[in-house]
């Protein structure tokens, strides 16, 4: 920590600024429902379609080559595992 975030924690007139830009900040987004909605469906979908078509991937596997339930939940964890990733990445991305 350096020696002025020292000074702004202390400061009143700093944390008054710095609390009100976050203020205005969060009063300007008032999309702030559809952007976490966004967010919902960035991160539901790669993992609804990864495990949904792993899934069926699998199962067409197992019906093939008749396997039991192998294939299906191999591959539907492998679905999910897949759209979690991919939807981390696209949470961590930077943004303009």
């Amino acid at each position: 920590m350096t020696q002025r975030d020292k000074a702004d924690r202390t400061d009143p007139r700093a944390a008054v600024r710095r609390d009100s830009s976050r203020l205005a900040r969060r009063e300007r987004g008032h999309r702030s429902f559809w952007r976490s909605l966004n967010v919902l469906g960035m991160v539901g979908w790669p993992i609804t379609l990864g495990s949904v078509g792993g899934a069926w991937l699998g199962r067409y596997l197992d019906t093939r080559l008749d396997s039991g339930i192998r294939f299906t939940l191999i591959l539907m964890t492998a679905g999910v595992l897949l759209g979690c990733f991919v939807a981390w990445k696209t949470v961590t991305q930077k943004h303009d």
